[in-house]
């Protein structure tokens, strides 16, 4: 968040789970996306689901935006999102984390047309193990 003016709003959920399902690196993967159409001042949401065998992942989940026909809109590291304190660290940790996009500040394209975007997200541990890379479908954003 920081200087991002971002609307991040973050949920977890603890789920039932077998033990077996997870690992000793945190895990991400996509659960949802509000739109692959955005339109002109629309905000898109995104849903991951995060597990974690020792529930010791850190407070950050890092953003990419890769755009296919206007490089001046992609950023890489610069955005990121930060998981409150207060989320419980258990073992066998099953939540969700959504994260919201604005229109105005992360999406809107930075040249003169629509653009297509895929949005990559990952995090670590206290241990320095790096998730896989949870990406979103093509995202087309619309230009007024």
């Amino acid at each position: 968040m920081g200087k991002n003016l971002v609307l991040a709003s973050l949920l977890f959920m603890i789920l039932s789970c077998e033990k077996d399902n997870f690992q000793s690196k945190p895990q991400l993967t996509l659960k949802s996306v509000s739109s692959t159409v955005v339109p002109v001042q629309g905000d898109l949401q995104i849903i991951l689901r995060l597990t974690d065998k020792e529930g010791d992942f850190v407070d950050t989940v890092w953003v990419q935006k890769i755009t296919s026909r206007c490089p001046a809109s992609n950023f890489r590291d610069s955005l990121l999102y930060r998981i409150p304190s207060e989320t419980p660290r258990t073992k066998n940790f099953d939540g969700e984390v959504v994260l919201s996009f604005t229109y105005a500040f992360e999406l809107q394209p930075r040249c003169i047309r629509a653009d297509t975007a895929v949005f990559s997200f990952w995090m670590k541990d206290r241990e320095g193990n790096r998730s896989d890379t949870a990406r979103t479908p093509p995202i087309i954003i619309e230009r007024p």
